[in-house]
């Protein structure tokens, strides 16, 4: 399976809530801890979902566009660490 085959699947079983855990997914997808990991890593990344205390939960659009934003941005005087909004420290 492709990697973007791999990610379809995680992704919508984890909005459909039939699994938010690495090791649920591994169990109901059928496929090895790498591969899921590997997968999850890459949906956190591109803003797709976020993972808090091992629990995997989809981002609503609003906080995709956001963190989106945040990420991109060098002039904001806030982050996003952890779910907390965080001014910059001054250098």
């Amino acid at each position: 399976m492709k990697d973007e085959e791999v990610d379809w699947d995680i992704y919508h079983r984890i909005v459909c809530n039939q699994a938010n855990t690495v090791s649920g997914l591994e169990e109901v997808c059928g496929l090895s801890s790498d591969i899921v990991r590997a997968s999850v890593d890459r949906l956190c990344y591109y803003l797709l979902i976020k993972e808090e205390n091992e629990q995997l939960h989809p981002l609503g659009i609003e906080e995709m566009l956001l963190s989106c934003r945040i990420r991109h941005s060098q002039h904001l005087p806030f982050t996003i660490e952890d779910g907390v909004i965080k001014m910059k420290k001054e250098e």
